[in-house]
């Protein structure tokens, strides 16, 4: 009877140690297998590639529907031609009457465009990603008919936000959607609000925070520099410059279509120059 007992003992504690095991693998089975809960955090516009930017179209028809379809791909092919800085395909855009200053003192040789440093490349840049619209008032000789001209960017949608109720407060145009305001300068600013399509005053006072080297290297970027800026609220902060259009000082570009193929138009600084 002992040694019966000393049996089913033996058997009991070899059932049980055999129950914790597999409990013990399937715990560690089904914590590998299940993926762990994550807080995603939600992503800034600012922080994102900037998206195929839209162009606008004056009025709903099929014929301004096929322009729009045109001109983006030729916006695309320049867009390309210009991350890889390639000299020859603007070369080709420029024609006898293409302007770049009002007063002709500019011309393509003047921003030295074989060099990849060149500003030209990032006004560009910046002047044909914010998006582009119909020039409704350009009456260009050289335009082919029936084809409309081109102007970049698009700043439409921004001054549709001067109302009675919402005066213009600044010159600065910020172009896009739910662009972010950081609390400083830099993606690892703390984002205290957003813009869209709508003016903002520049704020001399927070340029003035900073050191004169800083504050001037900032603005000079026409894309990853930061602009201090008021809302309409009040609120300080900073927006990166790539979102910024300054009315006074900032490039536009314009096309027109002409034997064939998309032509320069004009390629403008601000301030008249």
């Amino acid at each position: 009877m002992k040694r019966y007992h000393i049996l089913m003992i033996a058997l009991v504690a070899a059932v049980t140690m055999a129950a914790s095991t597999m409990a013990s693998v399937a715990y560690r089975t089904t914590t590998e297998l299940t993926p762990k809960a994550q807080t995603l955090k939600p992503v800034s516009k600012a922080e994102e590639p900037i998206p195929e930017p839209f162009i606008a179209v004056v009025e709903n028809s099929s014929e301004n529907r096929s322009q729009a379809s045109e001109f983006s791909q030729f916006r695309q092919r320049l867009g390309d031609a210009i991350q890889r800085t390639d000299t020859e395909f603007v070369q080709a855009l420029v024609m006898p009457q293409t302007q770049w200053s009002y007063g002709g003192t500019l011309n393509l040789d003047s921003y030295n465009i074989n060099n990849n440093q060149s500003k030209f490349w990032s006004y560009m840049t910046k002047a044909v990603n914010q998006g582009c619209g119909i020039d409704s008032q350009a009456q260009i000789p050289e335009n082919e008919p029936r084809s409309s001209v081109w102007v970049c960017p698009d700043i439409k949608p921004v001054k549709q936000s001067i109302r009675p109720d919402r005066p213009n407060i600044g010159h600065l145009a910020i172009i896009g959607q739910n662009v972010n305001v950081r609390a400083e300068p830099g993606m690892g600013g703390r984002i205290i609000g957003s813009v869209s399509n709508d003016y903002v005053a520049f704020d001399s006072q927070g340029y003035n925070s900073l050191p004169v080297c800083t504050a001037e290297r900032m603005q000079a970027d026409p894309l990853s520099g930061w602009t201090p800026v008021r809302l309409r609220n009040g609120q300080q902060g900073w927006i990166l410059n790539q979102y910024v259009y300054d009315e006074e000082n900032d490039y536009r570009v314009s096309f027109v279509r002409s034997q064939g193929q998309w032509r320069l138009r004009y390629f403008l600084p601000g301030n008249g120059n």
